[in-house]
């Protein structure tokens, strides 16, 4: 006769691999923020935080399957929900963490330049025709508007007219 399965009978065991290490994920997650705002995003590698923590590549992309995944985390505990009442200071904030992302040599930014400049461009003599006050800073909401609805909301894009239409007025 088969005895019944009692889960408090049976001997406690552990995934394969060796146990993980207690308080990797913070100490991975400290130097990346230490590497960033000592090298800034361009120069960022995971080899570098492996080294200084002795801890594996293959463990840290199994924690964070990617670079961007591993930046996201590191960053994230210093973009908490900002309390100020200040627009100003939300703004200051903000970019000031984006600043470790700069990279001004990115491939990724040279796409969107070589996307976005040329339209910016084209917006601001419309504008200009139009003999709209100040059709530089305008066309820079305009385009700034566009990206930042592409990259906060990641829905459906607007046709931009309440945008447009706001920002001109």
């Amino acid at each position: 006769m088969i005895e019944p399965f009692s889960p408090e009978e049976s001997p406690v065991k552990r995934g394969r691999g060796r146990p993980r290490r207690e308080g990797a994920d913070e100490e991975i997650l400290t130097v990346a923020r230490e590497l960033l705002r000592d090298n800034g995003y361009r120069d960022f590698t995971v080899d570098a935080i492996s080294e200084r923590t002795g801890i594996a590549k293959t463990t840290i992309y199994r924690r964070f399957p990617s670079k961007g995944a591993l930046i996201a985390a590191a960053i994230a505990p210093m973009l908490p929900p900002s309390e100020s009442d200040d627009v100003m200071t939300v703004f200051n904030e903000t970019r000031d963490v984006l600043r470790l992302l700069a990279d001004p040599e990115g491939e990724a930014l040279d796409v969107v330049r070589a996307v976005v400049a040329p339209r910016r461009t084209r917006i601001r003599q419309l504008l200009a025709r139009q003999g709209k006050v100040n059709p530089d800073l305008q066309a820079d909401l305009i385009v700034g508007a566009l990206l930042t609805q592409l990259l906060v909301t990641r829905a459906g894009m607007t046709d931009g007219e309440d945008v447009v239409q706001a920002v001109t007025r």
